[in-house]
């Protein structure tokens, strides 16, 4: 690995990916500045587990600070971090809250990138990755989706919207500079210390618990869920990338939910008690990624099946059963 410094920013580092790249950073070496607004998202007493779990690192010095502020950029101009990277992990995710709250998606998406840019370009910082997401495809049916080819012009939620005007600006604004901006979309992660509004961890819980499993729809929507450890894996590669690009960060196989209760099942020794409920707006079927571009430029591929990935999920629930089980795990 080439390295200028040492020193990376990363943004969302008390959010679930953020949290295991900074992890995974710190035990390689680097000193990670760790910025997180906290916001109630969802419940924040998972985030603080994360970010007191952190805080026992030497290497990792944190601020917490609101990046679609106006002052924001000033803010982390007076840090003086001298950091070549910059990691913007922040973001306010989820496809069925976006529609109720689309001006928190706008200003935590869209305006906090704008403002991440802006620095980057007046700090010369060398590397912009900027985490996005596989919502921006929609519905993919049998096809797999491309980079640079298959985005919607008109995306199918508020969170994908958000999240493909903040690619757009981001490029917009750090065109001709000497800032690289590389752009990783994420299918459906999951593994410890995962959200509580995702799927997984909240199937876990209310199996664990002997709670009603509630399915949106018959649950036979297909998702590429990939596990967290191949996610940080390839967050690692894309920092030595040495031209702007954009990869697609998924699994080549997709599951549906009804498979994924079975092995939680299996994982438990317990049985689900499901629910079927009205499908979510705008919910796709199946969205399945084209992996060849990161595989030839990257050489990455993941490598977590996921009854594995299941398993160590079910397994962190159970050491820290006691907080888990009294977070919120439906948003609000």
């Amino acid at each position: 690995m080439i390295v200028v410094n040492n020193k990376v920013i990363i943004s969302g580092s008390a959010g679930f990916i953020g949290f295991h790249l900074t992890k995974k950073l710190m035990n390689m070496g680097f000193e990670v500045i760790g910025i997180d607004s906290l916001n109630d998202a969802y419940d924040v007493r998972l985030k603080n587990l994360r970010l007191n779990e952190l805080s026992n690192n030497k290497n990792y010095e944190f601020h917490e600070l609101n990046l679609s502020e106006p002052t924001s950029i000033s803010q982390l101009q007076t840090l003086n971090t001298q950091a070549q990277t910059f990691y913007h992990m922040a973001a306010r995710a989820g496809v069925r809250q976006s529609f109720l709250e689309p001006y928190s998606y706008v200003l935590d998406n869209t305006v906090a990138t704008t403002n991440v840019a802006n620095f980057c370009k007046v700090t010369g910082v060398s590397s912009l990755i900027l985490a996005s997401t596989s919502s921006i495809y929609g519905d993919s049916g049998e096809n797999l989706m491309r980079e640079n080819k298959d985005e919607r012009i008109q995306p199918p939620s508020v969170y994908a919207s958000t999240k493909l005007s903040g690619e757009i600006l981001a490029k917009t604004i750090l065109d001709e500079s000497d800032t690289k901006v590389l752009i990783p979309r994420f299918f459906t992660v999951y593994g410890p210390y995962g959200r509580p509004d995702m799927s997984i961890l909240r199937f876990i819980h209310w199996i664990i618990n002997k709670k009603e499993v509630q399915v949106f729809g018959n649950g036979e929507q297909r998702r590429s869920f990939t596990y967290v450890d191949d996610v940080v894996s390839a967050l690692v590669k894309v920092m030595n990338h040495n031209s702007s690009d954009t990869f697609n960060i998924g699994s080549n196989n997709t599951v549906s939910l009804n498979r994924v209760i079975e092995i939680i099942e299996d994982s438990t020794d317990m049985k689900s008690i499901v629910v079927n409920k009205e499908r979510a707006i705008k919910d796709p079927d199946v969205v399945k990624p084209d992996l060849s571009h990161i595989k030839q430029t990257l050489d990455w591929e993941p490598t977590t099946l996921i009854d594995h990935g299941v398993q160590k999920t079910v397994e962190w629930y159970l050491e820290n059963i006691e907080l888990l089980k009294s977070l919120n795990y439906i948003n609000k």
